[in-house]
């Protein structure tokens, strides 16, 4: 029997975890569940999201920056490893706009797609794809 399972959360590395609370709330209107640090390695932990998705945040006490390339999806995905999460939501190109305005760095629209979607960064600098949730086909 296959189990089932479920998308639990993603875990994000930031450079200031209540600056990324704060933005992560303020953009997608997600909640803070929690809010701690970790004794063994001087790490603060959030966990933002609502009541389908979660994100982990991890703000190291000796954080390496992003290395150079992470934060344009054409070269990251060259690069091994985890590459962004998506967000699906209603009218996807209107939300992105609204972001724009909102100083929201847009870094990838691509052309050609058979939907609308970009990806934008958050404050320290992880790419997240903005979808249109008419166009998620289950």
């Amino acid at each position: 029997m296959e189990p089932k399972t479920i998308f639990m959360h993603v875990a994000l590395s930031v450079r200031d975890i209540e600056e990324s609370i704060a933005w992560y709330n303020d953009i997608f209107g997600l909640k803070t569940f929690m809010n701690s640090s970790i004794p063994h390695n001087g790490a603060l932990m959030a966990f933002v999201g609502n009541e389908n998705f979660r994100i982990e945040l991890f703000q190291w006490p000796d954080f390496k920056p992003l290395p150079e390339g992470r934060s344009h999806p054409d070269t990251d995905n060259a690069t091994l490893g985890c590459k962004h999460f998506c967000v699906a939501v209603d009218n996807a190109a209107e939300f992105v706009k609204g972001l724009r305005a909102r100083g929201v760095n847009v870094v990838f629209e691509p052309a050609g797609m058979p939907s609308y979607c970009a990806f934008i960064l958050d404050p320290t600098g992880n790419i997240i794809e903005v979808f249109d949730k008419a166009d998620h086909k289950e």
